[in-house]
Parts: C-alpha cells; structure tokens; sequence
C-alpha cells in the first residue's frame, strides 16, 4: 500500500511577485513578449487528484505581469509526449468537459474568504466562476476577459488578460498584496489535477490558504461599465394551447453593470428576456414537495453567492417571474391572449466588498400584472387577471470575522403583491460560521423569523439551526446537525423550503484512504442516520445508512450503499394540511440499497450506471439510471441518459372525499382514500452539442418521458393506525407523455456580445392508454407525433459597450 506523500505545514509558504509593464500585451498564447522572460516563475505543483499531495508529475509554470488596467497571466503547461497528448475539447463557453484546463484563482481583496477563478482549457475554451465563504465555488458568475492558447513540441502554453475592472480592488494602498493559486488538470496518458497550493487534509481551507501575490503597486479600482441592450423577434408557429396565440412577437430589453465606488457593483436589468436559455428538463412530481427548478437566468445568476445563507433557502429567485396558471373560459367566453408567465418589468442589484471584510448585497424586482384577454359572447373583450404585480426586495450583509472564513451575517427579504388578499412574505434572518485555528472544525448555525399569509392575516413561525462538521488528516470526518422548524414558519412566498413543522438530528461519520493498493486507489465509507418529528412529538422519519466507494488504477470507480427507514408517520402525505387535528399515513419499515459504477472521463466513450432497489408494503421498487458521453471528435460530444423505474406498490394518496366511513369526531368532513401506487417510469434525454469554435456553437436538447401509474387496495383514512376498505367511482388509472426539443445556436461575435437561434418543440398528453401502469414507448413516442404541439422560432442579438 503506498500512501500519497502529506502536504506539510512549510509547503504552504510561498508567494509570487507579479511585475509590472509599460505597454498593454497583445495576446497569442505564445509568451513571446519580452516581459515575460523578467517575471518570476511559480512552480512545484502537486497533485489534489488522485495522488493528494504528491508532486505533480508533469511540471507548470506560471508567471503574473500586469499594468494600470490588466493583470496578465502566462503559463507553460510541459507534456513530455509533445502536443499528441494534449486532450482539447471544443465547446460552448461556461461548460465543464474532460480536457485540459489550466485555472487562476485570484483573491483581489485579500480578505481570506472570496475571490474569482479563471479557466481556459487546451482548446481556447473560458470558463469562469466566483469563490465565497472559503471553500465555495459559484460558477453563475459571469465575466468579460481574454485568454489565448498555443501548442508546440513541450506541450501547450496560454495567456489571460483579466480586466482590474472586473476584480474589487482595496483603494488607497501603494503597495498591495493579494492571494494567489493555480490549478491545472490532465486528461491525457497521465490524468491528474493538480495545484500550486494544495491545503492539508483535514483542513477545510481553500481561499484562505492561498499564496501572498506581492510587488502589486500603485493600482486603483476600476469601474466596470458595460450597457447591453437586446432586441428579440419571437414567431410561434405552431400552438397547443386552448386558443390560437401563433404569430410574431418582438421584445427589446438590455443590461448594465457599473462600477460604484472602489468595490460596489450595480446590475440593471429592463425587460430581461431569457429566450436563450435551455428549457427545464420535465420531471413527474407525485409528492408533497414542490419541484425545485434551478436558476438558469443570467441576471439571477450572477453574484447570487452573496444571497445564500445556512439553513432552508430564503431566497429562491424563480419565484420572480413565476409561471401562472391557465385561464380556464366560461361559456361564451374565447380566450384572444393569455401569459404563461409573469413579465418582469425591471430589476436592480447592488453588491459591495470592502476591504475589512463586509460583504452587502440589495435585490429588487418588480413583476407586472398578468392578465388574460377574452372575447364575450356579445363580443366585448375582458380582461381577467391571472396574477397581480409584485414587488421583490432582498438584502443581505456578511462580516467576515477573521482570515479563515468565519463570518456574522443578515438577512431580510420581502414580497409585496399589489392585490389585496394575496399572500405576502416577509423574511429576516442571522448566521453564521466559525472555523477553528487549523482549519479542521466548522460550526455554523441560523435563526430565522417569517411573516407570511394575506396583509392582516399573517402568521408567524420560527426556524433555528445549529451544525459542526470536523475533519482529521488521517482521512475521519464527522459531521452533526440539528434543526427546529415551527409549523407557522414559511419562507415559499421568496424562498424555498421542503417542509416545516419538523425537529430533527442528523449525524454522519466517514473515513478515506489517499492510496493505492493492487487495483484499488483512493476508497473509503461512511455511516449516517437521522431522526425527525413533528412538534407535536410524533417521529416522522427514523432512518440510517452505510455506503462505501472506491477507485481503480484505470481510472474506473465503483460506489453503493444500503439504507433502512424504520416505522414512522407520515404527516403530509394525506394533504390534510388545513385540518384541526394531523391526520397522518402510517409507514412500514422500507430498506434499501443502491450500486453504481462509472468510467474513465477522459475517453471517446463515457458511461455511468447506477442501480437501486427499496422493498415497500407493496412490493419492491426499483431504477436503472445509464448515462453515456461520446466523444468522436474534440469539438463533437453526444449525451444519452436513460432512467427506468417501477415501483410495485406504495400506499399513496389516491384523493379526499366527503363520504363513508363517517369523519372522526373533532376532524374535518374530507376523508382521504388512500391506494397501494404501482407506477412504471421511462426518461430519455439526449443532449448533441458541436462547436465550430468557442464562440460558435451549437446544442441540440431533447427529452422524451413516459409515466403510467394505477391505484389498487383502495383504503380510507379512518384513524391514525387504521385504513378501511374503501371505492371510488373517480379514475384510478393515470399516463402522462411529453416530447420536448429544444436547439440553441450561440454566436459570440466579439467579447460580452452574441447572437442567438432558438427553436423549441412541446409536446405532451395525459391522454390513458393503459390502466395497468404499463409502459408502451414506442407506440407512445409516434402518438405524441400526432397530438398538438408549441413551435416556436426566436432571434436574440445583445451587443455589449464598454
């Protein structure tokens, strides 16, 4: 067995001088200027991966130039077998691919705790991303900068050219010094990921740990001004909505980010529109819990790390611009126009960091009125409102406490709807982390207050967290929580939450081995278990797990993990959730296991598969998840992903009804009818992208999901410990059937500035087929061919001045 080399205290000693020029560099990869060959070089890399804290076994080196309004930065990156070995894949800008990157992490503030990270892989692809709370990486962040790449018979060499304006910089010093660190990673013969400074392990360091970057001087902040407006032209060619809302629509918008002060930034926004961005994936959600959709909109996006805070999130930014239901006409009525959505009229973002640590942000948004136009019998039109206007307004404030990313931190949020009787939110909040002196221990906590409900009528809860976590160089971590949610506590009029009306403790332990012995590398387990209850004291959860992985020489891995859920109460699952008195479902105890395995990324071919199994009262449930990657060409990947599953049987609720058996006394009249659920699943995505360069590129999306689910052993709720036989005359058989493709084409003509196509084909259908949760794909894939669809066609282009 051969234990990777420790990282040891004296590694973590080094600095870098940067040196300044007189002239403005013109980029071609190939560092050939002059200054160059006056900079001092960093080097003595080691590896993060898979070796942890072994010398790299391919040498870098990286020297840093800058002048009054650039920070330069050139690196060769040495390939003994010449430039056959270097993996270059070429694709969309933003996007992660098993290539080689090189990496720049710059810690402008010195503040120990955030800071950016610049990508260029061998292909001349960016990627870029913001660094925050230490350890955190936000790669939403979005920057206007420049790199160029060259290859030759040592290997590949690259230049970035970082605007100052793009970076918070401390105004008035002379002399600064700033945090620095490197990163590169190889896909080739030899594959590993390696760093100029790589933390101890045990240590939960990133940002804090990172080299002083000295010889800085006489440099001010910069303001970052740059206005992008838009135009969009929209033609809806085909429709499957219950009136006929085809035809052009055209749009015109734009957005702006400036410089405020030495380290304040103010983003606008006017009329976004976010055409450009790939559709959300579809999903069948049977649950209590709403459907998390991640935030793809590029002014949301941006700088969102300085909102998050621990605990639920109390910002949920999807809310803004939400989806609003259809329309439904009366008799008479023709419906002429209806929104999907609601439109966001303007939005505004202020972020600041200064130099003794105080990180503030401020979000406001306002959403207009969605209203419906219909025609009435006697042809008059009216106007329907789907949705009122509302107001969004968040603020958040962090003070970093010391230089290892312990922080104090505020927050408040509101949404202020203009209708009367309409649910408005009100959010505050405290939180906080420390670390200790080595690193190796973190406790972090909140308390949150909400006001939530119609102006007048609004309730009140209470939610409170408190964490450790503890890491050893030995390769042990332990981690614990617990958790208080009041049952009145609500934050899904801004944010997102699962549930409340819960305490739970949870508790984790895990050991990793950094070596090597035969076939195996890098392998360890870990064991956890939590329990949960309502306030009223009834457990609602009980479960534990144990789960093991490991890696192989040839780059293979293979994980899996079993988990047993004891007998509990479930109290949401029968939506009684207005009741005087909980009504909860019984749950039997339900174990479970789980195996998957994967390939080495770096090859033409990519697979994952992943297996699992649950016993339930019904019987068991099981799904396959086969994911591919195929690479024929650098600037060529294909993506399939298909997921089967079935479940024989979980006890669900099928519906509330008001007959027999007769309501128990004290509780409403609505009883629930419950059914063992039998539900077949197939989820095909595929995903074609091809880049003709980084800046133009185009990606093709598709999705194709079928579900069929049927009820059987109807029971009525009749006391917490007892279901009856019961009937319905109402449908217990269910499919559902969507088709979506979506093909985008980005053309990013000069730096910040783009073109966009998109196309978007919908279509889908609950129409039943089976009463048996039967899966039929084919026959089911050639009917959605024949059902109406929404096509639609739309230019973008957004040009950006500085």
């Amino acid at each position: 067995m051969a234990p990777a080399r420790p990282v040891l205290q004296e590694d973590l000693l080094q600095s870098l001088r940067a040196v300044r020029v007189d002239h403005e560099l013109k980029l071609d990869g190939r560092l050939d200027d002059p200054a160059w060959a006056q900079a001092p070089v960093a080097g003595g890399f080691r590896e993060t991966w898979p070796d942890y804290g072994a010398p790299a076994k391919r040498d870098t080196e990286v020297k840093v130039l800058y002048d009054a309004r650039y920070l330069y930065i050139g690196a060769r990156l040495s390939h003994p077998e010449g430039a056959r070995d270097i993996v270059r894949r070429i694709h969309r800008r933003d996007q992660d691919s098993p290539s080689d990157w090189f990496t720049v992490y710059v810690d402008s503030l010195h503040d120990h705790r955030s800071g950016y990270a610049f990508f260029v892989n061998a292909g001349g692809v960016q990627r870029d991303a913001s660094l925050y709370n230490d350890t955190a990486m936000d790669f939403s962040w979005d920057g206007v900068w420049e790199s160029a790449v060259h290859e030759d018979a040592e290997g590949w060499t690259c230049e970035l050219k970082i605007p100052l304006s793009l970076l918070r910089i401390r105004p008035g010093e002379a002399h600064q010094t700033w945090g620095i660190n490197f990163g590169r990673s190889d896909q080739g013969a030899v594959r590993e990921q390696t760093q100029w400074m790589v933390p101890p392990r045990g240590e939960s360091a990133f940002v804090s740990r990172f080299p002083d970057l000295t010889g800085l001087e006489g440099l001010s902040p910069l303001p970052r001004r740059e206005l992008a407006p838009y135009l969009s032209l929209q033609d809806k060619l085909e429709t499957a909505s219950n009136y006929d809302d085809r035809g052009l629509k055209w749009g015109a918008g734009g957005d702006g980010h400036f410089g405020l002060g030495p380290n304040g930034q103010l983003d606008l926004s006017v009329r976004p529109d976010f055409g450009q961005v790939e559709v959300d994936q579809a999903v069948l959600n049977l649950s209590t819990t709403e459907t998390w959709l991640p935030e793809k909109r590029p002014f949301f996006l941006d700088g969102a790390d300085i909102f998050r805070t621990n605990g639920p999130t109390l910002f949920y930014s999807r809310r803004i611009g939400a989806g609003v239901s259809a329309y439904t006409p009366g008799p008479g009525e023709t419906i002429l126009e209806q929104p999907s959505a609601q439109d966001i009229d303007a939005a505004a973002k202020y972020t600041v960091k200064t130099e003794g640590g105080l990180a503030f942000g401020a979000l406001g948004a306002r959403t207009g009125a969605a209203d419906a136009t219909l025609r009435e019998a006697d042809g008059s039109e009216i106007h329907p409102q789907l949705a009122g206007a509302d107001s969004f307004g968040v603020l958040r404030a962090t003070q970093t406490l010391d230089d290892r990313g312990s922080y104090l931190g505020l927050f408040t949020g509101l949404r202020a709807p203009s209708t009367e009787g309409s649910d408005a939110s009100q959010i505050t909040a405290a939180d906080g982390a420390w670390k200790s002196q080595d690193r190796s221990a973190r406790l972090s906590f909140a308390l949150d207050h909400s006001d939530s409900g119609p102006r007048g009528d609004q309730a009140s809860g209470w939610y409170g967290t408190a964490s450790g976590a503890k890491s050893w160089a030995s390769g042990w971590n332990a981690s614990g929580s617990l958790e208080n949610a009041g049952r009145d506590f609500n934050v899904n009029g801004l944010g997102y939450m699962g549930r409340a009306d819960y305490q739970s403790a949870s508790a984790s332990v895990s050991r990793n081995w950094d070596a090597t012995a035969g076939v195996f590398r890098n392998w360890g387990w870990g064991a956890w278990g939590d329990v949960m209850r309502d306030q009223t004291g009834v457990v609602i959860d009980r479960s534990m797990g144990l789960n093991g992985h490991t890696d192989f020489t040839n780059f293979w891995s293979l994980w899996g993990g079993g988990s047993l859920s004891l007998p509990a109460f479930d109290d949401h699952e029968l939506r009684a959730y207005d009741a005087p008195v909980k009504k909860y479902l019984r749950r039997p105890a339900r174990p479970s296991m789980n195996v998957g395995m994967d390939t080495a990324a770096n090859r033409p071919w990519y697979g994952r598969l992943s297996l699992s199994h649950s016993w339930n009262e019904g019987g068991g449930s099981a799904s396959a998840d086969f994911f591919q990657s195929l690479k024929p060409a650098p600037a060529l990947e294909v993506q399939f992903e298909t997921v089967l599953s079935h479940d024989a049987g979980t006890r669900a609720w099928l519906e509330t009804v008001g007959t027999a058996p007769p309501a128990v006394p004290g509780q409403d009249s609505g009883t629930p009818l419950t059914g063992l659920r039998r539900l077949s699943g197939f989820n095909q995505t595929l995903r074609v992208s091809y880049a003709f360069s980084p800046a133009l590129t185009v990606q093709a999306f598709s999705q194709w999901m079928e579900n069929a689910w049927d009820y059987r052993d109807l029971r009525a709720y009749q006391d917490d410990w007892t279901l009856v036989p019961s009937s319905t005359t109402d449908p217990t058989a269910f499919n559902d059937r969507l088709w979506i493709l979506n093909l985008i084409t980005r053309w990013e003509f000069k730096p910040g500035s783009a073109f966009y196509f998109v196309y978007t084909h919908g279509a889908s259908t609950d129409a039943l087929t089976s009463g048996r949760a039967a899966l039929s794909p084919v026959t089911d894939l050639g009917a959605l061919n024949h059902v109406p669809s929404d096509d639609v066609v739309q230019m973008k282009l957004s040009w950006m001045f500085r």
